[in-house]
């Protein structure tokens, strides 16, 4: 596997060449965990995979991406700079030398890649205002998690609930639970994974000091979302989780360890909500008294119809520490809301929940490669690009 996005000249025309190819963009790694499952599927269908490393994001981006890459255990994909997949394409006579590319969102740089088809990759939840924008008209297939997504996107057959991919390990129960062992080891104390966002609504700096007091008493884990480990504009929120949380950050483990062995979960208008909902997990939200202000601006792309703030109907939000001990020590009735926490995951988060939505996806992919499932009659479709694009 070519494992440096800055050097991939040499086997580009070659791996430029094949009809069944489907390209994979990623401008940061946790995309490939989006794609992983759905990889596979393809790969067993006899489709070529390559991972496009967008090159022309900001440096710190592009390292993380590179030094993920490096360490990714497998040699059955191509690994591809979109500079050099740009470059190649120029100079060859192969007009679409991809058959389709997947993408989590709309990104100009996506309009410079010739290929027949574009297929959108969900990778959250949390922002509706910003996940079901315009831009969604961009592509032949949406894979839709469930009904919520799909009622919102699907324009002339271009939705598909196929169910999360990311999750299919965990309902295979097929990840390492070793991690989770170890993190149990003391019964009395209960395993608390602690998930903020990134940006405006982080709860970061509300919380940050009084979560600290509960690390005598529980094994408090804080996983940092992907942006706040990189992004210089994030040097806050990283700042505050390495002074209170020196000891317990594990923002590089796996995630389905990390989820099996909690008890519970914290976190804020994150797209990680629904991961920990997904898991069943006793889910608590942290509130700021800034969150009605951060709303009615419409900056953060979360208001109060969005998933991450409708979400609480059926999970507890706390807005100070007692609060939050009461969900953690007294007497919540966590199983007052199970019924409709199980009806959101199913619309939400996962319409199978069975550990098969990457080979749902693949299936869809390939019907549309081999098909052309899009239709030349979609002119609602046809026309809204041609406005937009």
């Amino acid at each position: 596997m070519q494992t440096n996005p800055d050097n991939l000249a040499a086997q580009q025309h070659k791996a430029m060449s094949s009809a069944n190819c489907v390209g994979f963009y990623m401008e940061t790694s946790f995309h490939y965990r989006v794609y992983e499952n759905i990889i596979d599927a393809l790969l067993k269908l006899g489709y070529q995979c390559h991972l496009i490393v967008n090159d022309l994001l900001a440096p710190e981006y592009r390292q993380e991406m590179v030094d993920f890459i490096k360490n990714l255990p497998r040699s059955d994909l191509c690994i591809q700079a979109l500079t050099s997949v740009v470059h190649a394409q120029d100079m060859s006579e192969n007009k679409e030398p991809y058959a389709c590319i997947v993408s989590p969102y709309y990104a100009p740089a996506l309009q410079d890649i010739k290929t027949r088809h574009h297929v959108r990759a969900i990778y959250g939840l949390a922002k509706d205002r910003w996940g079901h924008e315009w831009w969604n008209v961009f592509y032949d297939k949406v894979l839709c998690y469930g009904e919520h997504t799909y009622q919102r996107l699907n324009i002339y057959n271009t939705g598909e609930i196929v169910g999360n991919p990311r999750f299919d390990s965990w309902h295979r129960h097929t990840f390492d639970t070793s991690l989770a062992k170890v993190l149990k080891r003391d019964p009395e104390r209960p395993v608390v994974l602690y998930a903020p966002t990134f940006g405006e609504l982080s709860s970061l700096p509300d919380w940050a000091e009084k979560l600290s007091q509960l690390q005598k008493e529980t094994t408090l884990l804080l996983k940092l979302h992907h942006r706040t480990q990189i992004d210089p504009a994030e040097h806050h929120a990283l700042s505050l989780a390495q002074q209170y949380f020196k000891c317990n950050l594990i923002s590089h483990q796996p995630l389905f360890p990390l989820l099996h062995a909690a008890d519970f979960v914290l976190t804020d208008s994150s797209g990680f909500i629904f991961d920990a909902l997904h898991a069943g997990k006793k889910t608590i939200l942290l509130s700021s008294p800034r969150i009605a202000e951060q709303l009615a601006g419409g900056e953060t792309y979360s208001d109060k119809e969005s998933a991450d703030q409708t979400v609480k109907q059926v999970l507890p939000e706390v807005t100070d520490i007692s609060g939050l001990r009461d969900c953690l020590f007294g007497e919540y009735d966590w199983h007052s809301k199970e019924v409709e926490r199980a009806d959101y995951r199913h619309r939400y988060c996962d319409g199978f929940q069975d550990g098969y939505a990457g080979e749902r996806a693949a299936k869809v992919i390939v019907n549309l490669i081999e098909q052309g499932e899009c239709g030349e009659t979609n002119f609602l479709l046809q026309s809204l690009r041609a406005k937009l694009f």
